[in-house]
């Protein structure tokens, strides 16, 4: 870590020229290396980037404002949400999940109808690290999404905001043929701690996958642990 003010300011105005380069990987590399440095007082720097014309250079910026975690920059994230750019959005769902605000929740909600499936996943991961059951309406329908993956981010996002009124769905998910949907399921019930689970979850331990089976039983012991505490 840079102790000596002049070597962090050399750098910090070597980071701001290296933005203005010719290259995109350049000015990418320097949005990215300026997320590093952990400073939110550089977030301004990174807010104007995200308007570069090269969209691995605003995913970079993107990227770097999530790992600074700075809640002022969330207007500007949500307006990158609207980007053309499938990876952009992408970025956006993901910093907002890493600053965790639930000011981003509209603009999340907003993702989780997006066509693209990554953007979807993204979002509804993004939705379980803020944690708010006002997501759950939204995850809920995403449960009964085409691709695999969004259903099985959605189900650990549910189980992550740990709302009863997800159980349903969740446990229609259980019949799902893909069994990595039901061993996401399986995860997020359990972490619900819900006792009239029970019977249920020990079914699931006659399922035909053994990973299955294996998640059945973590389950049952985190619905135990609720139980003891």
């Amino acid at each position: 870590m840079i102790q000596d003010p002049a070597n962090y300011q050399i750098i910090l105005d070597t980071f701001c020229t290296a933005l203005e380069d010719a290259s995109p990987a350049i000015r990418a590399k320097a949005a990215e290396a300026l997320g590093k440095i952990g400073d939110v007082a550089i977030a301004p720097i990174l807010t104007k980037t995200l308007k570069d014309t090269a969209p691995e250079v605003r995913r970079s910026a993107i990227q770097a404002l999530g790992q600074l975690k700075d809640e002022a920059s969330i207007p500007h994230l949500l307006a990158a949400g609207k980007d053309s750019d499938n990876f952009v959005r992408q970025s956006v769902a993901e910093a907002l999940g890493e600053i965790g605000s639930e000011v981003a929740i509209p603009a999340l909600l907003k993702l989780v109808e997006d066509a693209n499936n990554d953007v979807r996943q993204s979002a509804a991961d993004a939705l379980g690290k803020i944690g708010s059951e006002a997501a759950i309406p939204d995850l809920l329908k995403l449960l009964e999404d085409s691709d695999y993956d969004v259903r099985k981010n959605a189900a650990d996002a549910l189980g992550k905001i740990g709302s009863d009124a997800a159980i349903p769905a969740l446990l229609k998910l259980l019949e799902d043929p893909d069994p990595e949907i039901r061993q996401a399921s399986a995860i997020a019930l359990g972490k619900l701690g819900n006792e009239a689970l029970i019977p249920v979850l020990i079914r699931l331990l006659e399922d035909s996958n053994a990973h299955v089976r294996e998640s059945a039983v973590d389950a049952l012991g985190n619905v135990a642990q609720y139980r003891v505490a």
